[in-house]
């Protein structure tokens, strides 16, 4: 296969993708005033202070509804350009990487909507006093529920990523488990340092996904 080929497959992958997206926008766009609904809740109301403002909102939530329902289809296309140019060994290791990748991301994503994100507003809102008072506009609110997703999504990925490094030899398991203690107390001081709620049992569930 030369190399119009390969720019041919990934038009075709691209092409997909972008339909794949685009079918899923009305359930994201069904979803989206429960999903503000929800995520209000512990503010009451937004605000919004631009024109365009509650509709990029409203549109950011229903492409990323899209996006998170059609991401298994959007990481096949992406397997199966990447697969015509791996070995048959790295292409059943890359098999299981994908689903587990994927899952983990998704837990990460549950955590920090379901748990963290409620939490970390409430506690946010108890620095008001008598000269700051909130009023959140919707842009600023969903950017940082969106922000702390996408951190819990990546940091849910850390075994994976040790995993690998363990794989091409850039970390050595001798060491890690030589200096036990210290690897320990580094993973519950960045718990500490990245939690964005005062709570023991997030900072244990950073740290054991660490």
């Amino acid at each position: 296969m030369n190399i119009w080929d390969h720019l041919g497959e990934l038009r075709k992958s691209l092409l997909l993708c972008i339909y794949v997206l685009l079918a899923g926008l009305p359930i994201g766009a069904f979803a989206v005033n429960p999903i503000l609904a929800w995520l209000a809740k512990p503010v009451g109301e937004l605000v919004f202070v631009q024109p365009m403002e509650a509709f990029t909102a409203q549109l950011e939530i229903a492409v990323g509804v899209s996006f998170l329902l059609t991401l298994p289809v959007l990481l096949y296309q992406a397997w199966a350009f990447v697969a015509i140019g791996l070995r048959p060994a790295e292409r059943g290791y890359f098999r299981w990487v994908i689903p587990v990748a994927y899952t983990g991301f998704m837990l990460g994503v549950a955590f920090s909507t379901f748990w963290v994100f409620p939490r970390a507003v409430l506690f946010l809102l108890t620095l008001k006093s008598q000269h700051l008072v909130p009023m959140l506009s919707v842009a600023a609110y969903l950017k940082f529920y969106i922000l702390l997703c996408l951190a819990f999504g990546v940091l849910f990925q850390l075994p994976l990523v040790l995993h690998f490094l363990a794989k091409l030899g850039i970390l050595k398991v001798d060491i890690l488990t030589g200096n036990r203690r210290i690897s320990y107390f580094l993973i519950f001081l960045c718990a500490t340092l990245f939690n964005p709620v005062p709570e023991v049992l997030t900072q244990l569930v950073l740290a054991g996904a660490a």
